[in-house]
């Protein structure tokens, strides 16, 4: 999308601190699940491997494979969510919106300015607190027919500035 007479108006991410406190919560509640299904799964299959090979007694190795499994899985989706946070940002330019991102599955949606229909913001009580919301971008498409900027800081001067310019 970038040419020769496209000026970028902005280039945002998400509000910082909305990213790093979900990311915890959702790296919290992801490490209780992994500890609990990986940490019994580990114990039950080291029992029944330790009652087949291991003369009643449980499997060690099998236990702490899975155990080392747990930490394992827990940095994997840290440095995910980490690189998930660098890859991901939004571009307003005078040509269009542009949503970019993803690690694994990457991906591009660019809405042309003469594509909007409407444009709207959101802001709940704490991104009212921390200055920033979500942006919705429609158009009358009807396959992925708008885009979500979500947790923008500035989100007025944001929303101002592709209202005016579409």
């Amino acid at each position: 999308m970038n040419t020769a007479n496209e000026k970028i108006f902005y280039r945002v991410k998400g509000n910082r601190f909305l990213f790093i406190a979900r990311s915890i919560w959702n790296i919290f509640w992801f490490s209780i699940g992994t500890i609990l299904s990986i940490g019994t799964g580990s114990l039950f299959i080291s029992g029944i491997a330790g009652f087949i090979w291991n003369n009643g007694k449980l499997h060690t190795g099998t236990l702490n494979f899975g155990l080392f499994l747990i930490p394992l899985l827990i940095i994997v989706k840290i440095l995910y969510t980490i690189l998930l946070r660098k890859a991901q940002f939004y571009i307003i330019s005078n040509r269009g919106v542009t949503s970019e991102g993803g690690v694994l599955n990457r991906f591009n949606q660019t809405l042309r300015l003469n594509e909007i229909q409407s444009v709207s913001y959101t802001q709940t009580l704490i991104q009212q607190i921390l200055g920033c919301g979500n942006i919705v971008i429609s158009t009358a498409a009807t396959y992925r027919g708008g885009i979500v900027l979500k947790d923008v800081d500035q989100v007025k001067i944001i929303y101002n500035t592709i209202n005016n310019n579409r």
